[in-house]
C-alpha cells in the first residue's frame, strides 16, 4: 500500500509539473500591454500631458492615413494624438531603455515573448518580421513587436490604434471611427494598400510608419 501511495504521489507531482509548464508557456495580452508609461491608447491629450510632462517639441503629420500631432520627448519616446479626436493613438519608445510588462525588453527571447503575450504568426512587413497582437474588444488597438527573423528575439516595440492598411482603414471608416478625416490619406504617399493578415510569411508587405 505504501508503494502504491508513493507511485500515486510521484504521478501527482509529475502532472502538476507538466500543468505548470503549460501555464508558464501560455501567455495572453492584457489591457496594460496597450498602454505606455501610464497612458492608454484612447486616453485624452490632457492625460498624456499630465503623465508624460512637457515634450521637447511636437509636429503635425499624416501617419498611416490619419492626421496626428506627435509629441517627442527627451527619452526619445513619442506619443501621437489624433487631431480630429484629441485621443492618443500611437506610441513609440527607445527600446534600449524601455521595459514592458513581464520584464519584456529589447533582446527578449521568443520563449519569453510567448510566455508574456501568447503565440501568434509572424508577419513580414517592409523587410522586417512582426508579431501583432490585438486588444480584446478593441480590434484596432495593436501591440506590434518587431522580431529577429531567425531566432525571434525582440528588436522593437510599438503600440498603435492607427490603421495598418487600406483594408483596415475602410473597416474603421465603415464603423464610423472619428479619428478618420476624409482626405487625410491623400497626403500620405506611403500609405499601404495591402491587407497583411492573410499573407504567408514569405510574402513581403510594404507598410508605411512602422519604423521611426
Amino acid at each position: 500500500m505504501v508503494k502504491n501511495m508513493g507511485r500515486w504521489l510521484s504521478l501527482t507531482v509529475l502532472v502538476l509539473c507538466l500543468w505548470s509548464a503549460v501555464c508558464i508557456a501560455a501567455g495572453k495580452v492584457v489591457d496594460e500591454d496597450f498602454s505606455c508609461k501610464g497612458v492608454m491608447l484612447g486616453d485624452s491629450e490632457s492625460v498624456l500631458q499630465a503623465k508624460w510632462g512637457e515634450p521637447l517639441y511636437d509636429k503635425t503629420v499624416i501617419k498611416q492615413g490619419v492626421k496626428v500631432k506627435t509629441y517627442v520627448y527627451k527619452d526619445r519616446s513619442e506619443a501621437s494624438v489624433a487631431v480630429r479626436t484629441g485621443k492618443v493613438v500611437d506610441f513609440t519608445v527607445d527600446m534600449e531603455k524601455y521595459t514592458a510588462r513581464s520584464n519584456v525588453r529589447q533582446g527578449a527571447t521568443k520563449f519569453w515573448l510567448e510566455k508574456a503575450y501568447g503565440k501568434t504568426q509572424k508577419q513580414f512587413i517592409e523587410g522586417e518580421y512582426y508579431l501583432i497582437y490585438n486588444r480584446e474588444n478593441h480590434p484596432h488597438q495593436k501591440l506590434l513587436l518587431k522580431v529577429d527573423g531567425d531566432d525571434g528575439h525582440l528588436l522593437d516595440l510599438r503600440i498603435s490604434s492607427l490603421p495598418l492598411d487600406d483594408a483596415e482603414r475602410a473597416v474603421m471608416a465603415e464603423e464610423g471611427d472619428p479619428m478618420l478625416l476624409e482626405g487625410d490619406s491623400e497626403d500620405d504617399n506611403g500609405f499601404a494598400v495591402i491587407d497583411v493578415s492573410g499573407l504567408p510569411q514569405d510574402k513581403e508587405v510594404h507598410l508605411e510608419g512602422l519604423g521611426r
